[in-house]
């Protein structure tokens, strides 16, 4: 069967490829990316971890982010409908459908705590620039965090503050909104990187920055940093939060998806390389030593503004981390928003207050989590730790092998091409290029591994085979 056809978009499209890459870009990198990125490649060897990353990227993340793009411009705005149609007309189960399901659950549960941190940042962001950042004692360098943290009240109305703000931004739609955000925020983040880049040239900074990456410790890499760099690889594609499904969904027909997801992952991959390189170089300057994503950001670097009296770059470094992720908040809500639009036949601005309220609500678990001690520990995990567990761990990379399956096992070869924006005539359908052979090849084989693979780490199989297995030897 080859008689699918990449349908009009109903939503408009993008005004060329230079405005989908930088809206794709400023979606991905985000600040999990950016943080994560360095911090892990300090713990596991360095330009070893960096390696292995970018070979994920290649094999794995390209392949997969592909077929998610090629996946949202076939199905357009009404995902879910149109996945079911797609099924019905396959004469396939109905459990594939998962994916539909997963593709709103995951970015829902991601984008409320993301309006959670974004707010964060934006509170750490007036407080940098009103030079009102410093701990009354520089050994209490969390005191700020826990102060914000812990007022439930606080949290809430910065949170209410960025569901609000991105609501706005989802609601002009793709020309007036999101397109125009993105291309003013990338502008704005590549000029904040020059700043900081400038900073950290003038003193030590600079030099604490290249030096994470001129290390090559294959010691320090092991499985774990293997295994890290290869579930940090698809995470940093967007892959499996359906914010790619949407964003592909405005995509023309002829749109040249292998390479617009390559710029994608290239742009991302330098943007966060750059960004939190300087980030840590800037903390481990001054003697201080950068932990996870939320310890560098909201206590290492207020440690750092504390001993080099310094508030010009923690203020920069927290209104780019606002920007990010305003930008992956605005991305993961698109493909709520579509679906509301497609099931209830309503208005944009409608379907956006549904969302936004639905987003809001529950951000609250996150608000809760930390102001309140009732949500600290559920099961062995907070609340906020299980939402993290859910949507990262479980939901996105279940997706991502879903995705795999559904396009490089149900669609022929065939109809891949046709996906991939070739026309392709009854005579012609065994003459198929090389480059849909080539990326089903990939899907099949590394893609679906390294999605198998992460989903057991997530879940934490990996670590208990390797525990079962040095118990045993």
């Amino acid at each position: 069967m080859t008689d699918i056809a990449i349908p009009p978009s109903p939503g408009g499209y993008w005004r060329g490829a230079t405005a989908f890459v930088f809206a794709a870009i400023a979606a991905t990198v985000g600040v999990g990316v950016v943080l994560r990125l360095p911090v892990l490649a300090q713990q596991y060897g360095g330009g070893a971890f960096l390696f292995v990353y970018v070979l994920a990227l290649g094999i794995a993340a390209w392949p997969l982010l592909s077929a998610e793009l090629m996946l949202g411009r076939l199905l357009r705005q009404d995902f879910a409908g149109a996945l079911y149609s797609d099924i019905r007309k396959r004469s396939l189960t109905r459990g594939w459908l998962l994916l539909a399901g997963l593709c709103l659950m995951v970015p829902l549960l991601v984008v409320s705590y993301y309006a959670v941190i974004a707010g964060w940042n934006a509170a750490f962001f007036i407080r940098a620039l009103s030079n009102n950042l410093f701990p009354l004692q520089v050994d209490d360098a969390a005191a700020p965090f826990l102060a914000l943290a812990q007022d439930a009240e606080r949290s809430m109305a910065w949170h209410t503050l960025m569901v609000v703000a991105s609501g706005v931004i989802v609601a002009r739609g793709l020309r007036g909104g999101i397109e125009q955000f993105s291309r003013a925020l990338m502008l704005m983040a590549l000029l904040l990187v020059l700043f900081l880049a400038l900073m950290a040239g003038r003193g030590t900074g600079l030099d604490a920055a290249m030096a994470i990456w001129l290390t090559w410790d294959w010691s320090a890499l092991g499985w774990r940093g293997a295994s890290e760099a290869i579930r940090q690889a698809l995470f940093s594609a967007g892959i499996g939060l359906g914010m790619m499904l949407a964003l592909g969904a405005f995509l023309p027909e002829r749109g040249r998806i292998l390479r617009l997801s390559a710029l994608t992952l290239l742009g991302s991959t330098l943007f966060a390389l750059v960004a939190g390189s300087l980030i840590v170089g800037f903390v481990q300057s001054a003697g201080i030593a950068a932990g996870g994503q939320m310890p560098t950001l909201f206590v290492a670097l207020v440690q750092y503004a504390a001993a080099q009296d310094a508030r010009w770059v923690p203020a920069a470094v927290y209104l780019m981390m606002t920007l990010l992720a305003l930008a992956s908040m605005v991305a993961l809500m698109e493909p709520l928003v579509q679906f509301v639009m497609g099931r209830k036949r309503c208005t944009r601005v409608y379907a956006v207050g549904v969302v936004g309220t639905a987003v809001w609500a529950v951000g609250l678990c996150t608000v809760l989590t930390f102001g309140s001690a009732l949500f600290s520990d559920i099961g062995g995990r907070s609340l906020f730790g299980w939402m993290q567990t859910l949507s990262l761990q479980w939901g996105a990379p279940l997706a991502i092998l879903t995705i795999s399956l559904y396009v490089g096992r149900v669609w022929s070869r065939a109809q891949l091409s046709i996906a991939m924006g070739a026309r392709l005539k009854d005579y012609e359908t065994r003459r198929v290029g090389r480059r849909a052979l080539s990326l089903r090849f990939l899907l099949v084989y590394p893609a679906r591994v390294a999605a198998i693979f992460t989903l057991l780490y997530g879940v934490g199989v990996i670590d208990w085979v390797v525990g079962f297995w040095s118990v045993a030897a």
